[in-house]
């Protein structure tokens, strides 16, 4: 009996979640704040709502994320000169550290993932899902 596709994501996805966040708290990290903290890595000066957009999460859910984020002393949040009402928001060096780190352990577990892929087999995989995600979403993975 084949299996459907979806099953195989599925169980492929929550294997390799299993995987990652098994360590998380070594990172001083809970599910969701890895992305954004890369968001805010590769946008300084960042608000609000553009993390929320780019994270497929909900304004609300960031601000939670960043409250907890903001405890730990991984980011910032300073007012927005031409906006008194907005944040800009930064990471600390603490923050990129533990970024860093994460996404070393990361990189691990992918190479655990794709053990016995080919290079060529990698290149075409990581095209089918980001085709996959483009037809869901109408957005590309940038």
């Amino acid at each position: 009996m084949e299996i459907p596709l979806h099953t195989l994501l599925f169980k492929a996805f929550h294997a390799q979640r299993q995987k990652n966040r098994a360590n998380m708290d070594v990172f001083q990290l809970s599910p969701g704040q890895p992305k954004v903290l890369r968001y805010i890595q590769s946008h300084e000066n960042c608000k609000l709502k553009d993390i929320a957009k780019e994270c497929d999460v909900e304004c609300a859910t960031v601000s939670k994320m960043l409250d907890n984020l903001e405890e730990k002393g991984m980011v910032i949040r300073n007012i927005n000169p031409q906006n008194k009402r907005a944040y800009q928001i930064n990471l600390t060096d603490v923050g990129r550290d533990a970024l860093q780190k994460w996404e070393a352990h990361c990189m691990e577990v992918e190479d655990i993932s794709l053990q016995g892929f080919s290079l060529e087999e990698k290149k075409q995989f990581q095209s089918y899902l980001s085709r996959m995600y483009t037809n869901l979403t109408g957005k590309k993975i940038l």
